[in-house]
């Protein structure tokens, strides 16, 4: 750096000797997200301030609903069954195989979990 007043280039385009000029500035960066993810104080400060705002949706929530059940309940149309085996049998005797299908998942999440 300290020879560049020294330094004199051909021009590309007419041929004469050049003169750099040296104008120092300030490096710019930009801390962006790659593909490991963010770098590490923003990700931690996004995911702190994430978790604090879920735990307060929580407790509002419960504040306004009160524990709510999150498993579906076995029905049929509405109306309670016992078990979705029962649920599946009534659809298939009111509304035919293709609606009794629809509660296969159900009834082999039921089974696995009374063989467990």
């Amino acid at each position: 750096m300290t020879g560049y007043k020294e330094h004199h280039p051909p021009c590309p385009k007419c041929g004469s000797l050049c003169n750099y000029l040296w104008k120092p500035y300030v490096p710019h960066t930009i801390l962006r997200d790659g593909p490991s993810g963010s770098w590490p104080s923003k990700g931690e400060r996004v995911k702190k301030y994430r978790q604090k705002s879920s735990e307060a949706a929580g407790r509002r929530e419960k504040d306004r609903y009160g524990h709510l059940k999150r498993d579906a309940v076995p029905n049929f149309q509405g109306k309670e069954t016992g078990t979705w085996a029962e649920a599946q049998f009534q659809a298939l005797k009111e509304k035919g195989t293709d609606s009794a299908a629809t509660y296969n998942p159900k009834v082999a999440e039921e089974r696995k979990k009374k063989t467990s």
